[in-house]
């Protein structure tokens, strides 16, 4: 057993494999997706069904009459904001991994996430690509994290402040320490618990999206690690393109002019989901 596989092993209780959002992911596939489909997967969950029937009638207040029924609420809220429900709902449940929050802030953690889900799907719609593998790209990117966190303890919160006041990344620091680093172990796990390669390759590449190991996901990865510089700068006023994420201009074919609108509109998208930052 590996590295990777040994810090996985080690963790007490993880969540169980996203049954649910793999087949949902597929559905992203299908440009005319039957919503009969939609409400028969989602209402297999009774506490996504609340929490869809809830989100719906609160995006929808003063608007008519609340739904009553899951089509009515898949349809008024559409298919996309229905999967971000679902996946938020998974992603949030990682944060309870035993011993996570003695190493991290989790609810920061929480919300980088889910900026980073945003942004990346912006990204994603920039480039022409789907959205929704990217948003659980950009969801789960730093699941790795909670696993160092739940094995290593204290170790790992030490590891991330050293890292944050020196001249090392996060992804070096991890990997001279460990042996491994964040993005390899939440590809991994993905890859475990089956979902599509090009999330988990995008999670696993995240931060070296342009290396020839990230083929043939390479672009899942830049989408994603884009959208990571975005959620991280998002209140900067004047963000600057550092040489290694002017990089990905290339493989994403965007130009540099394109950058600063993507900032716009995933602030406008945040305003879509504001409600699973509080998840």
């Amino acid at each position: 057993m590996d590295k990777v596989d040994q810090y996985i092993e080690s963790v007490t209780q993880l969540p169980p494999a996203p049954t649910l959002l793999i087949e949902l992911l597929a559905l992203f596939k299908e440009p005319d997706r039957d919503v009969d489909r939609v409400v028969e997967l989602v209402s297999l969950e009774p506490s996504i069904t609340a929490e869809v029937l809830k989100r719906c009638n609160s995006a929808f207040l003063g608007g008519g009459e609340p739904a009553s029924d899951m089509f009515e609420a898949v349809s008024r809220l559409g298919f996309y904001e229905v999967y971000t429900v679902v996946a938020a709902m998974f992603g949030a449940s990682a944060k309870a991994i035993p011993g996570a929050a003695d190493a991290v802030d989790v609810s920061q953690l929480w919300k980088h996430s889910v900026i980073t889900a945003v942004a990346a799907s912006v990204v994603a719609e920039e480039i022409g690509d789907v959205a929704g593998p990217a948003f659980t790209s950009g969801l789960l990117h730093d699941i790795g994290k909670l696993i160092f966190a739940s094995v290593e303890r204290g170790k790992y919160g030490e590891l991330l402040n050293t890292a944050a006041s020196g001249t090392n990344s996060i992804v070096a620091a991890e990997r001279g320490a460990y042996g491994t680093d964040h993005a390899e172990i939440g590809g991994r796990l993905l890859a475990k618990w089956n979902l599509p390669p090009e999330v988990a390759q995008a999670i696993q590449f995240h931060h070296a999206p342009t290396v020839d190991a990230a083929d043939p996901h390479q672009r899942s990865a830049a989408t994603v690690c884009l959208g990571d510089w975005i959620a991280h700068h998002l209140n900067d006023p004047k963000p600057v393109l550092t040489p290694e994420h002017g990089m990905l201009l290339c493989p994403l074919e965007i130009k540099v002019d394109s950058i600063q609108p993507m900032f716009t509109r995933t602030q406008k998208g945040l305003e879509r989901v504001k409600g699973l930052l509080d998840m």
